[in-house]
């Protein structure tokens, strides 16, 4: 059987990674913690997407993770940041691939390498014939949401066809969206307000449009549930990952009826918890839930992107203290237990039941 965008794996032991960006230091502490340890060494490694953006050395970062996937001893599927990518939509943190975003990136996240002009089409290569999910026996791996009617849409459609996919939606949205001139009202607000949604202090009016627009996709996308999950318009813009937002992400798994395990990442958590006041918009998604602990109706669902993709801010600050805050984990599978980048061994809590 070909293989398809939902991957069938055999039950095995597995170290499941969560989202890079970029952070090479950070993953190559992590392996060398994989290796040195004997009971997380010789298994599996899933990647669980977000491979690049915002960090010093996404190309390096691809090319270990290409180089383990060609030897046999990893997987990876795709998140957003590797979707957006395919889809030529260069966004934040994106400047080390895409020259439009070289000069907007560098204030924030320089130094970072730049792919060359060799490397880019490599990479496309090696992204374009990723999986979007993994299934295997006792256990769902997605980047951000198993949406059942998603998984169902892109479960036999084969490797390698993702741009086809991306295209094949993008037609949908824009013949959806041209109900009530929808996508020339989006496309408008974006000519007149563009550079004003990437400025913090200097906020666009409520663009009513993009909300629409944003919703709209969300709704109909398969690639777009599975990789940047399930969210709601919000009432109230915001700033977060250097541009305003009209949509909200949305704690899918406390409606998720499957009590499968689930591994996803995307979610910003974070271990040690920020300052009082500290702006973390997405960790509200985790308030009450304890850092190693499980969560969803089942508690079936793990998030194991411990923030990572943040490690710039602690480079741009003069705090020291914030090292430490943004991690890099890896889920041993059956143990469920946590391996991080520094060698910290934590055992997760409030699971759910062995099956």
């Amino acid at each position: 059987m070909n293989p398809t965008l939902l991957h069938t794996l055999d039950a095995q032991p597995l170290a499941v990674i969560g989202d890079i960006h970029g952070e090479i230091q950070a993953l190559d502490a992590l392996l060398d913690q994989l290796r040195q340890r004997p009971e997380a060494r010789d298994r599996l490694l899933v990647f669980i997407g977000d491979l690049c953006d915002r960090g010093p050395d996404s190309v390096g970062v691809i090319h270990r993770v290409r180089e383990l996937v060609d030897q046999g001893r990893a997987l990876a599927i795709l998140g957003n940041h590797e979707i957006n990518l395919l889809a030529n939509d260069a966004k934040d943190g994106s400047g080390w691939f895409f020259d439009s975003r070289e000069a907007s990136d560098t204030p924030f996240y320089a130094p970072f390498s730049r792919a060359s002009a060799r490397e880019r089409p490599e990479i496309r290569d090696f992204l374009r014939n990723l999986p979007l999910a993994i299934r295997m026996p006792g256990l769902r791996i997605v980047h951000a949401a198993w949406d059942p009617a998603s998984i169902q849409a892109i479960a036999d459609i084969p490797r390698g066809c993702i741009l086809e996919l991306i295209h094949e939606q993008e037609l949908n949205l824009i013949r959806a969206a041209r109900a009530d001139d929808l996508h020339a009202r989006y496309r408008a607000e974006l000519d007149r307000w563009g550079k004003q949604l990437e400025d913090p202090d200097d906020p666009p009016p409520y663009l009513d449009a993009v909300a629409d627009f944003e919703a709209l996709e969300q709704r109909l996308n398969p690639i777009k549930r599975l990789t940047s999950g399930l969210e709601a318009r919000s009432p109230q813009p915001f700033f977060s990952g250097n541009r305003w937002r009209y949509s909200d992400r949305t704690a899918w798994w406390n409606e998720d009826d499957d009590p499968t395990p689930v591994l996803i990442g995307h979610y910003w958590r974070l271990f040690e918890s920020p300052d009082r006041g500290a702006a973390w918009r997405y960790g509200r998604l985790f308030e009450g839930v304890a850092p190693a602990a499980w969560h969803g109706r089942h508690r079936q669902a793990f998030c194991i992107d411990y923030s990572a993709g943040a490690r710039w801010r602690s480079r741009k600050s003069t705090d020291t203290g914030k090292e430490n805050r943004y991690r890099l984990a890896a889920m041993l599978w059956p143990e469920r237990t946590l391996l991080f980048d520094d060698g910290a061994l934590i055992s997760t809590i409030d699971g759910p039941s062995s099956t």
